[in-house]
């Protein structure tokens, strides 16, 4: 697909079917369960659904990101996690997250980033929790417009019941283009959330 001759509105419409479509195969996917996270700033807001097979490690997710100055980004991503033991105070994933971004300047692409997750559990305060996430994109593996892109997230979180935490973070998704000197920041700042487990 020419990301350089594709209409924003096409653009948008065919990431929306895309996140319909992966939530949709998620939502049976999920033998072990899954989580929705949700979150926003002034100007940002943010999708993600994630959802785990049980008994294989195997953790995947798709984000849909919109910032009403900058730009949207939809992401895939897929992860292995440590299945031994669920009480272990650490829990971490690592693997790849497929991008598609949009700048409010018309810059598109599609990137493939290496990274992972992690959630750390206090000994001490069983209800709160630190968790975060980062991927970097190098050119290699950037497509379209985009030269490359960081995307990272830390979030102090707290456990309202078993099955919700609210979370406040701060997030930085940089995307650099072929034609600019400057990155694009899309969605940075701090934000707000809760994450439902399901």
């Amino acid at each position: 697909m020419d990301f350089e001759r594709l209409p924003t509105s096409a653009f948008v419409r065919a990431i929306r079917q895309l996140f319909l479509l992966v939530v949709m195969g998620l939502s049976s996917f999920s033998n072990a369960g899954g989580t929705i996270d949700f979150s926003l700033s002034d100007d940002t807001a943010r999708l993600a659904v994630d959802a785990a097979k049980l008994g294989s490690g195997l953790h995947l997710a798709v984000a849909l990101q919109h910032d009403q100055d900058h730009g949207d980004i939809a992401s895939l991503a897929a992860h292995v996690v440590d299945v031994r033991d669920n009480r272990r105070q650490l829990y971490l994933g690592v693997g790849g997250n497929i991008y598609a971004v949009r700048a409010d300047n018309d810059e598109q692409g599609i990137a493939v980033g290496v990274g992972g997750f992690f959630r750390y559990a206090f000994d001490s305060l069983k209800d709160l929790s630190l968790a975060g996430y980062g991927y970097y994109v190098p050119p290699v593996v950037s497509f379209g417009d985009i030269k490359n892109l960081y995307d990272v997230d830390l979030r102090l979180q707290y456990h309202l019941i078993p099955t919700a935490r609210v979370y406040l973070g701060y997030r930085d998704t940089a995307v650099a283009f072929e034609k600019l000197s400057d990155r694009s920041n899309i969605g940075s700042g701090f934000h707000f959330g809760i994450k439902l487990d399901f």
